[in-house]
């Protein structure tokens, strides 16, 4: 009986160890039984060598259930029976004739025989990390670099954060400490370390003559769709009779005065009393008069009871209602540039400190060795030489969870199979492949 399953449907065709595959498939579909599948199909081949397969995931537990479920395959074949190696064969498209089976049984011999033991299946960042020690001085490292683990980042940075608090404090650097209290206030205090390591990751955001430097305030306005001078007065100029739709007002005032009943003349009183103010005092009372006025659900109050007395009482409502919504959406955006920008011009700071803090410490985290690896295989003196070596090495590359791959991700990918198809890299005379899966709906950090 056959350990794997039968590939079906398009699953077939994606283990053709002769296709560039880029594949799209949702949880549950079978993608890691068609990346082992596809694995298997090119070990298969008598022209592929365990070591010039690559592939990539984005997690630890991916890597290690994909090396797993090879691993266990390769192995129960050594000692499986013809029939039931025949149906494994079989089951994902390869030949299963008499004369493959010695091959397959030979395998898991060929594959613990490969330099390093294995099948070549690592992370991206893993990968990044055994490039930059294959090419240390190429790469610019310091001699005693060493990778970051948890353990060092939480405690480099309690370190980072306290001396700004205290060089914050000894300069008076009101600013720094208010923005600060702010992020604590809003995200949690619990949650600001977490801010400001995701501002340290974004280096590019900080560098260069277009990255972001104080005062950021303007940028951030901009950047929400506000004019980069807008400020607390557009909110009154909002509320005056020229912006500010009075004449639906006035026609809800009308309304209002000719219901008898308490509520009516109570709010008539109140839209007469906000009309007859300046703008200042109308931005002030605006949020009282629209609660008054509106529902919970902005819809339009006393429907049923004005309508009689007012034929267009609901339009001249929901006119009202846009401009008192206008007005309070561009303050709730002029609330966003004040805690955004003091708290990007925080989290550019601890940015900066934290790199001179992992410089001195000697340490260099994940997204510093992605970055390196791609600037050493895209930017770098010797990158042609580099990818020249790396071309030597590997001829087919898969990746997984495609979907959460950022772009100096991809920088690596692309400048490892960037000779496949063209010029001499296309070795006319060997097989060289991608394959690609991946799941939009699964995507950690959006597809990118």
């Amino acid at each position: 009986m056959s350990g794997l399953f039968p590939l079906v449907g398009n699953q077939q065709p994606a283990v053709d160890p002769g296709e560039v595959v880029w594949l799209s498939a949702s949880a549950g579909t079978g993608k890691t039984q068609v990346l082992s599948a596809r694995v298997l199909r090119l070990l298969l081949q008598g022209d592929v060598r365990p070591e010039q397969i690559l592939c990539l995931t984005f997690t630890k537990a991916g890597a290690t259930e994909m090396a797993s479920r090879i691993n266990e395959v390769l192995a129960r074949w050594v000692r499986a029976d013809e029939v039931s190696l025949a149906l494994d064969l079989k089951a994902i498209g390869a030949d299963h004739g008499p004369e493959a089976l010695p091959a397959a049984r030979r395998l898991f011999a060929r594959v613990l025989d490969c330099p390093g033991g294995g099948l070549r299946i690592d992370t991206i960042h893993a990968f990044a990390q055994w490039l930059l020690a294959a090419f240390p001085s190429e790469a610019g490292l310091l001699p005693g670099v060493k990778a970051m683990e948890d353990r060092d980042r939480d405690l480099l940075l309690r370190e980072v954060l306290a001396d700004l608090l205290v060089e914050a404090e000894r300069s008076n650097d009101v600013a720094t400490l208010a923005a600060l209290e702010q992020l604590s206030i809003r995200m949690g205090p619990e949650a600001v370390p977490g801010w400001l390591l995701r501002c340290a990751k974004a280096r590019e955001a900080w560098e260069g003559p277009s990255g972001w430097q104080p005062p950021m305030r303007s940028g951030v306005l901009r950047l929400i769709g506000l004019p980069s001078d807008a400020g607390p007065q557009d909110l009154e100029d909002m509320c005056s009779d020229e912006v500010f739709n009075t004449e639906a007002l006035e026609c809800c005032l009308a309304a209002y005065r000719q219901w008898s009943a308490a509520t009516g003349q109570k709010l008539s009183a109140q839209i007469a009393e906000w009309l007859g103010a300046g703008p200042a005092e109308r931005l002030a009372g605006l949020d009282e008069l629209h609660k008054q006025l509106f529902t919970l659900e902005d819809s339009v109050k006393n429907i049923r009871y004005i309508a009689k007395f007012e034929e267009h009482f609901e339009e001249a409502g929901l006119a009202v209602l846009a401009s008192s919504l206008a007005v309070r959406g561009h303050r709730a955006l002029l609330e966003l540039a004040d805690f955004l920008a003091p708290a990007l011009e925080v989290g550019r700071k601890f940015s900066l400190a934290w790199d001179d803090a992992k410089a001195r410490a000697g340490f260099i985290d994940f997204d510093d060795q992605i970055r390196q690896a791609a600037a050493l295989l895209t930017r770098s003196d010797l990158a042609e030489w580099i990818r020249y070596k790396l071309d030597r090495r590997f001829d087919h590359i898969l990746v997984d969870e495609a979907q959460d791959t950022n772009q100096s991700q991809w920088d690596i990918i692309n400048a490892l199979t960037g000779d496949f198809f063209s010029g001499l890299g296309a070795h006319a005379d060997k097989l060289r492949t991608l394959f690609v899966v991946g799941d939009y709906k699964q995507a950690i950090f959006r597809f990118q």
